[in-house]
């Protein structure tokens, strides 16, 4: 073997070791990642499962049964149960917070309400039915729910629409930024007479009227196939949605501020969407997670835009009731672009 090939092989390894972004990228982040989804599905002794518990007059015929659980000693599950009221069980139901609801029925009967096409809404139904069948006096019924916000669907579109909107943004804004300053075109436009603020705002309206667009697709999608509605206001729609992509708008501004390579760029912008796409509550529950991270990932752009967007689908809320966390949007979005513009490279 010549020397030219070991010369070679020996500089790609030193370019390696000396870039800082690539060592993160191949070491730590891939450690990082594995750690954050350990935290939300590692092996524990035991599993818990929440359960809401409607509160009526026959409930003190069942209490003492559902006290005396402890954890199944074959599948090692354990239940903690809600107490409280149809209204508040329905709509935690709708937020995914719990799969099943319990309604205690005259003589120590149950009724048990869930979406039987939910995997762990069944699991926990044939826990509890075979636990609580000899505290039960009758035969138990099932109630399918069937409405908007109790399937897994209704959680599922809102969640989709939220990350169509981050990607669009980050990768849209973000990425064409980065890849203008590699291909030197953000100097030349620095040349022109055109103003700066004008370049990054013609970003955030393109973005604005794709985003919409394919959110449409979706939301048309979802009404064909299952009847997915939209039941709140259509101001509140429009005015989370504008605040989601000023947000990601404005962290696709910081994220390309400064890369000047392909790798270090695509980098950032994958580490942003991969992070906040597993942990925001878009395909599962944030509340998997220990009750400290989940408090942390309440407040994470994504899970707001996603939350807010759950509430005015699945729950009627108007303007009234999504205004305060779409500042919350609006604030990060501001900071960042600021943020960014204050670091900004434009060649």
């Amino acid at each position: 073997m010549n020397n030219s090939f070991l010369n070679l092989v020996a500089i790609q390894f030193r370019e390696f070791v000396r870039e800082p972004a690539s060592l993160f990228w191949a070491l730590v982040f891939p450690i990082g990642l594995s750690g954050v989804l350990g935290l939300a599905f590692a092996e524990k002794e035991t599993v818990t499962s929440r359960v809401a518990v409607e509160q009526n007059q026959y409930l003190p015929q069942l209490q003492p049964g559902l006290q005396a659980l402890g954890p199944d000693t074959l599948l090692l599950n354990q239940f903690a149960f809600r107490y409280t009221s149809r209204e508040v069980a329905m709509l935690s139901l709708k937020r995914g917070e719990i799969a099943l609801i319990l309604e205690p029925r005259p003589g120590g009967r149950i009724t048990y309400h869930f979406d039987p096409r939910n995997d762990a809404a069944r699991t926990q139904y044939l826990l509890l039915e075979k636990e609580l069948r000899e505290a039960s006096a009758g035969r138990s019924e099932v109630r399918p729910v069937s409405t908007q916000g109790s399937r897994y669907i209704d959680f599922l579109i809102p969640g989709m629409i939220a990350l169509g909107i981050m990607n669009s943004c980050i990768w849209g804004i973000g990425w064409g930024v980065i890849e203008w300053r590699i291909k030197k075109l953000l100097r030349q436009m620095v040349a022109t007479p055109m103003r700066k603020t004008e370049f990054l705002l013609a970003h955030f309206a393109t973005r604005l009227v794709l985003t919409l667009i394919e959110a449409g697709f979706l939301v048309l999608f979802g009404w064909t196939l299952f009847g997915l509605s939209v039941l709140g206001s259509p101001l509140a729609f429009a005015v989370v949605f504008a605040s989601g992509v000023a947000a990601f708008g404005g962290i696709a501004i910081l994220v390309a501020s400064r890369p000047q390579k392909t790798y270090v760029g695509s980098g950032m912008i994958n580490f942003v969407t991969l992070s906040f796409t597993i942990v925001s509550g878009i395909f599962f529950s944030y509340t998997n997670f220990p009750g400290w991270a989940a408090g942390i990932i309440e407040y994470l752009p994504l899970t707001i835009l996603a939350d807010l967007l759950r509430k005015v689908f699945n729950e009627g809320a108007g303007l009234a009731q999504i205004a305060g966390k779409s500042v919350v949007l609006l604030g990060y979005g501001t900071v960042c672009f600021f943020a960014g513009m204050r670091v900004f490279k434009w060649y």
